[in-house]
């Protein structure tokens, strides 16, 4: 009996030994890798516009090792410090192991940053390698570098917006911008008639694609035969638009101005902003005020649902639901513009009279 229940247990065992054995040759053995280590060609520049074709800057990274053979995939990844990368910007699609810009390229990537003009800033960027969703991506260390960009008007990817209110003409029709280029939109478009709607067209005819309105509310079609999108009633709206996941928006917006220089101070519950009125001519909002030295902001629709400050003081551009306000350095009476009209580029200005 006692051998009986010892060949038993041996035999036991063997079995586990021989299970184990199968297991961990079935499985993939996965090591941790080695990110790649990046380098720089300088840590300082000052772009010049006349000098925007030529090599600025040259990033070098080590290949990127994942344990396995694999086809790696490299990006560029660029932040402000101390954003600690939690929604950076990206060049992606690089299939080598450095990445060349020029001054015009590297300029693009300060200002979509939002960093000022003709002041130096700094920016942190570093390397992504990927060779799967399903693998965790490698990064490399990051390196700083400080950049004096200059003015330059970007041209961003784009939707066109005819419709009734602008006699569909392509030529002539507004734009809504991609400013990270990921298929998300958005513009503001005056629409002075509303009747017939419109569409998002994205190149300057009706080539196509083409984004006309869904089979529910809030979303497009790129159908041949789908109905025109629409709104209530007319006016200046926010349009959003995904063209990935085919919907769009539209909000109507009256802005006004808030704040300690102007003469309500700012807006509360029993405090009105100071309105301004809308130019269609000049495709503006404006409005004339006595302000004293201090701060003021836009908002819209008397909320602080969408506002605009200004993260850069002097530059004369808008950011959005900036925590920095617009500073008004003397008293005086000042006419108050605010330009949406260009994607990218919202802008104001505080022109004493």
């Amino acid at each position: 009996m006692k051998n009986w229940i010892n060949r038993s247990l041996l035999f036991f065992v063997a079995s586990l030994a021989l299970v184990s054995c199968e297991k961990d040759e079935d499985m993939t053995v996965l090591r941790v890798g080695d990110a790649p280590e990046l380098t720089a060609s300088a840590t300082a520049v000052d772009l010049v516009k006349d000098a925007a074709t030529d090599t600025v800057i040259t990033l070098n990274w080590t290949p990127a090792e994942f344990g396995y053979q694999a086809a790696v995939a490299y990006s560029i990844q660029y932040d402000m410090p101390g954003n600690e990368f939690a929604k950076p910007k990206e060049v992606s699609g690089i299939n080598a192991t450095k990445k060349a810009f020029t001054v015009k390229e590297f300029n693009a990537l300060a200002a979509k940053l939002g960093l000022p003009v003709g002041a130096a800033s700094t920016m942190e960027l570093r390397v992504k390698a990927d060779i799967s969703t399903e693998v965790t991506p490698l990064y490399s260390e990051p390196v700083t570098v400080s950049v004096v960009p200059y003015l330059d008007i970007i041209e961003y990817t784009s939707l066109y917006v005819p419709g009734e209110y602008q006699g569909w003409d392509h030529a002539t029709a507004p734009k809504v911008a991609s400013l990270d280029d990921d298929g998300i939109f958005e513009g503001y478009v005056y629409m002075g008639t509303v009747a017939k709607g419109f569409k998002f067209t994205s190149k300057p005819n009706w080539d196509g694609p083409n984004y006309g309105a869904g089979a529910t509310a809030g979303t497009l079609s790129t159908a041949g035969d789908a109905d025109n999108l629409t709104v209530s009633e007319p006016g200046v709206y926010l349009l959003k638009v995904d063209t990935k996941e085919l919907t769009w928006s539209a909000t109507k917006v009256e802005w006004g101005v808030t704040g300690s220089a102007t003469p309500k101070g700012w807006a509360s519950d029993v405090i009105a902003d100071h309105d301004l009125t809308y130019d269609p001519e000049r495709g503006v909002w404006a409005v004339t005020l006595p302000l004293t030295e201090g701060d003021l902001k836009f908002r819209a629709n008397d909320a602080w649902g969408l506002d605009y400050g200004d993260d850069s003081p002097g530059d004369g551009y808008v950011d959005k639901g900036s925590n920095d306000n617009i500073k008004v350095k003397e008293a005086g009476t000042y006419e108050i513009i605010l330009d949406l009209s260009t994607p990218g580029y919202y802008n104001y200005t505080l022109t004493k009279q």
